[in-house]
């Protein structure tokens, strides 16, 4: 009788074993982006400049992980002489605050550059993201654009949910491919060819989900940007 329970209860230990670790493994991974980015400018001497970069994003539902690719490298310094720290291409991660009782459209986060060989993460506060340009809009940095921008502008096609926009408006054509499942833009067109100006981004969604590199941030030190101010 007692291995008859046994073999009986096996399965379902298995079965209990397995969906602890399918939502372990859920909760631990996060989808992961490639986004392509190309900007051409003319400047006042008739000259075209054309950046190109790519960047990894890694998110989840309340976290957004930023990282450049295609990274310059920094300018030595030699011993003995004060380097500022360069944050122009760090690391970001974006995390969302837990919600209030407010309700609000939009959702606070809080912003971080993430330096993996000082193990550090350096937070911005609202006015020096503002200063450096920074959009302080959640879903604008989920999504790449903010999605309440589609409702202006008109659908041209459809198809497995994912939705083509396009307008013609003041000298420029803006083309926007939106998935709408997932959230986010698959493809963004601005141009403006009055002004000499482009910018063009591609979005590619990788197949497998990747594990939550924030987590690794949870024993670094913490600062603040303005530590690192002149």
């Amino acid at each position: 009788m007692k291995t008859m329970l046994q073999q009986l209860l096996k399965p379902q230990s298995s079965l209990i074993a397995f969906s602890l670790y399918a939502l372990s493994s859920l909760a631990w991974s996060a989808d992961e982006y490639r986004i392509n980015y190309r900007i051409e400018r003319l400047d006042s001497n008739g000259v075209t400049t054309i950046q190109q970069y790519s960047d990894k994003m890694i998110r989840d539902e309340h976290n957004v992980w930023i990282e450049r690719l295609n990274t310059q490298e920094h300018a030595h310094t030699e011993a003995g002489e004060h380097g500022h720290q360069s944050f122009d291409h760090a690391i970001q991660w974006l995390q969302k605050d837990k919600p209030s009782e407010m309700k609000t459209k939009d959702e606070a986060f809080q912003r971080f550059y993430i330096l993996p060989d000082e193990k550090m993460r350096v937070r911005l506060k609202d006015v020096e993201q503002e200063m450096l340009g920074m959009r302080s809009c959640w879903r604008c940095e989920y999504s790449l654009i903010q999605p309440d921008l589609l409702m202006h502008i008109p659908a041209i096609q459809s198809h497995a949910g994912v939705q083509h926009y396009q307008m013609h408006q003041a000298g420029q054509t803006l083309n926007i491919v939106w998935n709408e499942k997932d959230q986010i833009v698959e493809r963004y067109e601005l141009r403006r060819p009055a002004q000499g100006y482009s910018k063009v981004f591609s979005v590619h969604k990788m197949k497998s989900p990747i594990s939550t590199p924030w987590i690794q941030t949870e024993k670094y030190s913490d600062r603040d940007y303005s530590d690192f101010s002149d």
